[in-house]
């Protein structure tokens, strides 16, 4: 549903995305509530991962800013009572800024650790998949016993599996 609205209309929704219902913000527009969803979507739509992480970045760096110019006023100060305000300023600054930073490389590195298990599992569907047509087809060209196959193959993968736990 592609809609003509204005700016101002589409800024009306989404200041009241998470603080107004859809049907209060349609009365304050004058849209109706699937217009509303509409625009809604739209704009979440428009709110990805990698803009988030812009803005994120962007706004550290801001803080960052902040942070250095209190410090370098706190330097030049002279007045004491300036000065100890200052330096709690920067403090302050640097002290959020740190705090993002954790926060943010704790987020990555969980999205990093749930990325390869999924990678491990898809590359273990593969490999089981794998072993297991390829030890029938062994065992009927050969006319070998396919589970005494197997017990090989498991005789020479769990040890490799164990040494990979280790480390």
């Amino acid at each position: 549903m592609e809609l003509e609205v204005s700016e101002r209309t589409r800024k009306a929704v989404w200041d009241g995305i998470g603080r107004k219902s859809a049907r209060k913000i349609a009365e304050e527009t004058g849209l109706s509530p699937e217009e509303v969803f509409a625009i809604k979507r739209d704009l979440l739509d428009g709110v990805d991962e990698l803009s988030v992480q812009e803005n994120r970045q962007k706004l550290l760096i801001q803080l960052q800013d902040i942070a250095t110019d209190a410090y370098e006023s706190f330097k030049n100060a002279t007045d004491e009572r300036n000065k100890a305000g200052l330096l709690n300023s920067a403090l302050s600054g640097i002290d959020k800024a740190l705090k993002e930073l954790g926060r943010g490389s704790k987020a990555e590195q969980d999205r990093i650790d749930t990325l390869n298990g999924l990678r491990v599992r898809e590359l273990l569907c593969l490999i089981d998949t794998t072993v297991a047509r390829t030890l029938e087809e062994i065992a009927d060209t050969h006319g070998l016993d396919e589970e005494e196959l197997l017990g090989i193959f498991q005789k020479f993968l769990r040890p490799v599996a164990d040494e990979m736990d280790r480390t």
